[in-house]
């Protein structure tokens, strides 16, 4: 029974030493553009996914701006110091984007038209709104127009 013991200590003890050090005090660096990789998956991952359940180019652009206005007002995206007319602009092209679909979904190219001004006019004033984007847990407001 002693043997068995040791046997599986020692085997223990093996095995830890074969892991990868992992030192807590370690600082990782700071990405100068955080969330920016992500965003770019999001708005491709949904017109991808638009393009494959909608009717094509109808699809992905409905997929397409509405991912770049979940993209744009995502919490990653709001702590930038220098982003708020970055991210309006941002929003109003994916409700642009957003109209574009609809319209061409509902019409020919008229609708396209009439639908992306509509989504682009909507986006536009409901950005305009004059409320702050991001208060921290600290009272600090981050971006501010």
């Amino acid at each position: 029974m002693k043997k068995l013991l040791a046997l599986f200590l020692g085997l223990a003890f093996l095995l830890t030493s074969f892991a990868p050090d992992a030192f807590g005090q370690t600082r990782r660096k700071k990405k100068k553009y955080r969330g920016l990789a992500t965003n770019t998956a999001i708005v491709g991952g949904s017109t991808a996914a638009g393009a494959l359940i909608g009717r094509g180019r109808n699809g992905a652009l409905i997929g397409a701006g509405a991912g770049l206005l979940y993209a744009s007002s995502r919490k990653g995206t709001k702590r930038r110091h220098e982003n708020s007319k970055v991210r309006r602009y941002s929003k109003v092209g994916g409700g642009t984007l957003l109209g574009l679909g609809t319209g061409a979904a509902v019409g020919d190219k008229k609708g396209m038209i009439v639908g992306g001004l509509a989504g682009a006019g909507a986006t536009y004033l409901y950005t305009h709104n004059g409320k702050k984007y991001y208060r921290a847990k600290n009272g600090r407001v981050y971006s501010r127009r």
